[in-house]
């Protein structure tokens, strides 16, 4: 049931990525968790925050007051020393422990934004989410992993650099203001990355599942669910999804790989069969 309202919640005109967000964890991992109650959280975050931002000043300045009420005073902060724990990607328990990978942060801090009115939105950079903030005066970006801090090129520049190796040019669609669809995929494989890093298969094979009705045109997550399966033993699944990938996409560059690996898994099936 579960997954039928995160499916009814995808196909909204104006998705919620908050709602959503709880609406997957609620499908995943806490079949009891309230997502009105912690829609209300937010909420009543917000009213708190409005205490500490003064709305008669310019667009950036609010930002970076709300920022630093959130990453400071309300001690929401990343976790630097357990960044790979599932619960840094489960909105809820981000709400209740204050700690969280970059996405999770600032998707918490785009919907406190825009419950005051501040027009800031995610961006996805290559290996570090950050927020951007449209403003009359200036073009904002901040961090909310590392206590909400203002960014400027070369920070993102080293941020992508420490968290994938990059060291090339900067491009500019980077920086563009992620979809909501394409935020929720991400914070969903980072829980898929997390559990297959883990061996929790059976979990990984969840997430995936959930990624297919978050972005159904994508053929990799078709080779993910083959390979989950693989993984543990379920030989027909598996062999049914890379199939599936290889029909959807046959020129992928892993392409071959695949229908290599397949044969010797068609004869493992046999073999027990």
């Amino acid at each position: 049931m579960t997954e039928w309202l995160y499916e009814d919640e995808l196909h909204l005109a104006e998705l919620n990525v908050p709602r959503a967000a709880l609406q997957f964890a609620r499908a995943l991992a806490y079949p009891g968790l309230d997502v009105a109650g912690y829609m209300a959280v937010l909420h009543d975050l917000s009213e708190t925050a409005a205490e500490h931002v003064d709305l008669s000043q310019p667009v950036t300045a609010q930002a970076q007051a709300l920022a630093a009420y959130l990453f400071g005073e309300a001690g929401y902060r990343g976790d630097e020393a357990a960044y790979a724990d599932p619960r840094n990607s489960y909105l809820n328990e981000v709400l209740d422990r204050r700690l969280g990978l970059p996405i999770a942060l600032s998707v918490i801090y785009v919907d406190v934004a825009h419950r005051l009115g501040i027009p800031a939105y995610g961006i996805g950079l290559p290996g570090h989410f950050i927020v951007g903030v449209h403003g009359r005066d200036a073009e904002l970006w901040l961090d909310p992993f590392h206590g909400g801090r203002r960014l400027d090129l070369a920070d993102c520049a080293a941020l992508i650099r420490l968290s994938i190796g990059y060291d090339g040019p900067l491009e500019a669609a980077w920086f563009a203001p992620m979809p909501p669809r394409d935020i929720l995929a991400r914070m969903l494989n980072n829980l898929r990355a997390g559990y297959v890093q883990a061996g929790a298969w059976t979990d990984a094979a969840a997430v995936i599942r959930l990624l297919r009705q978050t972005q159904p045109e994508a053929a990799e997550h078709l080779r993910d669910l083959g390979l989950v399966y693989y993984q543990q033993r379920r030989l027909t699944q598996a062999a049914h999804y890379l199939d599936a990938y290889l029909q959807r996409a046959p020129d992928a560059a892993d392409a071959q790989v695949i229908r290599d690996g397949m044969k010797d898994l068609l004869d493992e099936w046999v073999a027990q069969n």
